[in-house]
């Protein structure tokens, strides 16, 4: 045999470096390890709260399923078309005019030498209340008055006196256009 020829690899001397040192994990090998360590726990956690989850879901929509056998839709249907009712009423109710607001209005700012005989009102526009009236006076200085009195009338938009003629008795008798805010005439409940 070969003298160099070796019949045995464990060592016949003693080892006395180390094979495999001990390497120190420092604070990144750490941080690194509890990183992952906690994504493994928080993917454990999320799994079963999305198992949690699709467990209520499927709950709720039983229950909801179960709800929807249980509605009265005569009922439901009923109270639908009563609420359609109620608005058109509302709707009419509120575009509903009353004129006595007006009449009001005019009662208290009418000079008490100046009457009216004949009273006609239209509505045709949405911006004015258009009343027409006829009516005698005592006096020209009368109706002078009177259209003072109603310019200061903030509800009165504009005003015409015409077909000024002096009638029986020395009374003036007269035409009078006035173009009134509509906002009079709402009917407010």
């Amino acid at each position: 045999m070969a003298p160099n020829f070796q019949s045995s690899f464990i060592p016949k001397e003693p080892v006395t470096e180390e094979v495999f040192k001990k390497k120190k994990a420092g604070i990144f090998g750490v941080l690194a390890v509890s990183l992952f360590i906690s994504s493994i726990v928080i993917s454990a956690a999320m799994y079963v709260y999305k198992g949690i989850i699709k467990s209520e879901i499927q709950n709720l929509q039983s229950q909801l399923a179960e709800s929807e056998k249980n509605i009265d839709k005569k009922t439901i249907g009923d109270m639908s078309q009563f609420a359609k009712k109620l608005d058109i009423v509302k709707s009419i109710v509120y575009k509903h005019q009353v004129i006595s607001n007006f009449l009001s209005s005019l009662a208290s700012s009418t000079v008490s030498s100046v009457q009216f005989t004949d009273f006609a009102y239209n509505n045709a526009k949405e911006d004015s209340l258009d009343v027409t009236l006829h009516g005698k006076a005592d006096s020209y200085a009368s109706i002078a008055l009177q259209e003072n009195i109603f310019s200061q009338n903030k509800r009165f938009k504009s005003m015409l006196f015409s077909n000024l003629t002096l009638a029986d008795k020395g009374e003036v008798s007269f035409d009078l256009a006035i173009s009134v805010d509509p906002q009079i005439s709402v009917y407010a409940p």
